[in-house]
């Protein structure tokens, strides 16, 4: 009774290969070449549960198809290197590798994937992750996210520091100029434009008054001085359309609501405060039966496509066509308003966007979805969880928008406990827009204030011919930077069910990471050998005047 199966190992097929599998006679726990599974009694019952080993050498991808890690690391360095979905990537391999007899689809691309993605994830925490069994591979995601997700806090990122995201602590700047309103880099050879005239007083509320740092007893301990950098990047799964409700849709075959909600919900009008019956076959009562038509009138795939054509065209002086050339305003200098609420619920909710929380030296640290909107309110919340106690914030924090969260921090209190460790500053790109019309931000975020207020906040470094020049301590881009990479994967993440966009996400955030980390300790050992190539004398060119007298 041993099965017979199909194995790839790298690129090569082999059939009809032999997989040997054992069962406890006493204990009833079967035991494969990449789980295992037993029984766990509770509550009087027994549920079977799945232990994915870690150490799995070969991994199941199909009810016939096994594949070794090899396979399965090709898999995720593909999807992590070059965007490749899953089906793109089965459609290479099954034009570079398939034969008539083995071809691979999505589904099989997917499931290596997952199985690899987990184990490795569960391996950094040193356990193997246990699930109930059986599951369908989006039941594995959704749970295995519960599980290992840490709500997006990336382990491989724990109690890093490094060079680039920690700075020595100096009390004194090295930076000269006398303008509070300099930015380093930016402003040595030319005059700071003032502030407006019209917003020369402080704002309401009065915004915070620092403490000295140099009488700060935070400062004066702590032996490094830290920054993290926040971004928000416009992307995310679809959820529950009732008001302030997240919860996973019901099915993602054309509904818009939750269990719960399609539980309370099902039979009535889902037009906004409307407590009628549905009339036959639509979600509308017969009130609102013409809302209902129309709503169904621009849904279908034709009309679709026909509007994102006329949204698209190049070269056509339209009204919604940008009127000028060049990148547009960036939108988050402009106050972020909680959206109006939909007049219905014909259609599911979309998170707004993916927070990503960064070192400078790229490192993720953790991210999250904006339900939506990128709010100054659920950014604190953000912060609030990844650092619960005093003793884990950093002491500068840059956000775009940073401006508008130290408004919102004085004005619900949250400041109060902050101030104490932490600072918000603006990156320098949004700081030159907000500096002559925004006093808070031109008072309190400068990112590298060039009269010396924030001493550890500019370093100076010196050029090839050992020129002295002020810089920015930190790159405050470094979430624009990923941001900008994950952008290549919102063709895949927007057609994926929530369970499966979180692992995903999770998983490219985590490999990301683990890659950052091995170029750092690359770089790390080239300079050390190199350093010892210059100690021992290697590029210096032989003494031939003194080899020429000895002869």
């Amino acid at each position: 009774d041993i099965p017979l199966v199909t194995l790839i190992k790298d690129s090569k097929i082999y059939k009809k290969v032999s997989v040997l599998t054992g069962k406890c006679p006493d204990c009833k726990t079967s035991y494969s070449a990449d789980h295992e599974r037993f029984f766990h009694e509770f509550g009087g019952a027994k549920q079977p549960k799945r232990v994915y080993l870690n150490s799995a050498k070969y991994l199941k991808i199909g009810s016939n198809l096994w594949v070794d890690q090899l396979f399965s690391s090709s898999v995720i360095n593909a999807m992590y290197s070059f965007h490749a979905s899953a089906s793109a990537y089965s459609q290479y391999w099954n034009i570079t590798y398939g034969t008539k007899s083995t071809n691979l689809s999505r589904a099989h691309i997917w499931q290596a994937f997952v199985q690899d993605s987990l184990r490795t994830i569960a391996g950094e925490s040193n356990i193997d992750l246990e699930l109930n069994d059986p599951l369908n591979i989006t039941e594995v995601t959704t749970q295995a996210f519960d599980l290992l997700g840490e709500q997006g806090i990336i382990r491989a990122a724990n109690q890093h520091a490094c060079s680039e995201c920690t700075q020595p602590y100096k009390k004194t700047s090295d930076a000269v100029m006398a303008d509070p309103a300099a930015v380093v880099g930016v402003d040595e050879n030319q005059d700071v434009p003032p502030l407006a005239e019209d917003d020369r007083v402080s704002p309401q509320p009065a915004p915070p008054v620092y403490e000295d740092n140099s009488d700060n007893a935070m400062d004066v301990d702590k032996r490094n001085v830290t920054m993290v950098v926040l971004d928000g990047v416009v992307m995310g799964p679809t959820h529950c359309a009732i008001d302030d409700c997240v919860n996973n849709l019901l099915n993602s075959g054309g509904a818009s609501l939750c269990d719960v909600h399609n539980e309370e919900l099902g039979s009535k009008c889902l037009v906004h405060d409307c407590t009628n019956d549905r009339f036959r076959d639509t979600s509308a009562c017969q009130e609102h039966r013409a809302e209902w038509q129309k709503f169904t009138k621009y849904q279908t795939r034709q009309t679709r496509s026909g509007i994102r054509r006329m949204l698209q065209r190049p070269g056509e002086a339209q009204p919604w066509n940008p009127q000028r050339r060049g990148p547009n305003l960036q939108h988050h200098d402009d106050d972020n308003e909680e959206p109006p609420l939909p007049s219905n619920y014909f259609s599911p909710a979309r998170f707004y966007c993916v927070e990503t929380h960064c070192a400078p030296c790229g490192v993720v640290i953790a991210w999250t979805k904006f339900a939506r909107s990128e709010s100054t309110t659920n950014i604190l919340h953000f912060l609030e969880s990844v650092y619960p106690t005093e003793d884990s914030r950093p002491d500068y924090i840059c956000i775009d928008k940073a401006c508008q969260v130290l408004r919102t921090a004085v004005s619900n209190g949250s400041w109060d406990a902050m101030k104490h460790t932490s600072r918000f500053i603006v990156d320098t790109f949004h700081y030159l827009g907000h500096r002559t019309t925004d006093f808070l931000c031109r008072t309190y975020c400068n990112p590298s204030p060039g009269d010396g207020s924030a001493p550890n906040l500019v370093i100076i470094e010196y050029d090839d011919n050992g020129h002295p020049h002020a810089k920015r301590a930190f790159n405050t881009q470094v979430c624009e930077q990923l941001n900008a990479w994950l952008g290549g994967f919102e063709l895949i993440l927007k057609h994926m069910k929530p369970g499966n966009f979180n692992w995903f996400l999770h998983a490219m955030l985590f490999y990301h990471t683990k890659h950052v980390l091995t170029q750092q300790k690359r770089k790390a050992k080239s300079q050390e050998i190199n350093g010892d190539e210059e100690d021992l004398g290697l590029d210096e060119e032989p003494l031939e005047s003194n080899i020429s007298e000895s002869e």
